[in-house]
């Protein structure tokens, strides 16, 4: 009988769906905190993907859809916010007319700087809560899982 219960109090607790939505949900509150006390509060903390994956050299609406697996036009509204926060501009592709390059603007830099400042300060309080191998096994299992997924699509 303690068996029984056992296996299904372990069902429960290993839901999956419900773990990876709580440990979202915690980072975005997270980031939702500190991103205020940064100064810019009024920042949509779901977009930090989207402007963490704007580099230097720019990047377009389509390589940022490609990179974060949503649609073009669920990209582009999500550029469009951006745009509009200040942090990132967009300039017409030289060699293309109809594609816009994303590039982030001096205050954007600022603000990527501080946002990978500060992940690189919440690794460290991971690494310390489940040690280096652990953190770097779970990080390992979850693009595994991603490739896992992304082959299905195959």
């Amino acid at each position: 009988m303690a068996m029984k219960e056992k296996n299904k109090s372990t069902d429960k607790d290993d839901n999956l769906f419900a773990t990876l939505y709580i440990l979202k949900r915690a980072m975005d509150d997270w980031g939702s905190r500190n991103i205020a006390n940064w100064g810019y509060e009024n920042f949509n903390i779901t977009y930090m993907p989207f402007f963490m994956n704007i580099g230097n050299e720019g990047v377009s609406n389509n390589e940022i859809a490609e990179k974060m697996r949503v649609t073009k036009q669920a990209a582009s509204r999500i550029v469009r916010e951006l745009e509009a926060s200040g942090l990132v501009r967009g300039e017409k592709s030289d060699s293309d007319g109809r594609s816009v390059k994303l590039y982030l603007t001096e205050e954007g830099h600022k603000f990527q700087e501080i946002a990978k400042n500060e992940a690189k300060i919440l690794r460290k309080e991971y690494v310390k809560v489940i040690g280096r191998e652990r953190y770097e096994t779970a990080v390992d299992v979850l693009k595994e899982l991603i490739a896992f997924h992304e082959n299905l699509l195959k």
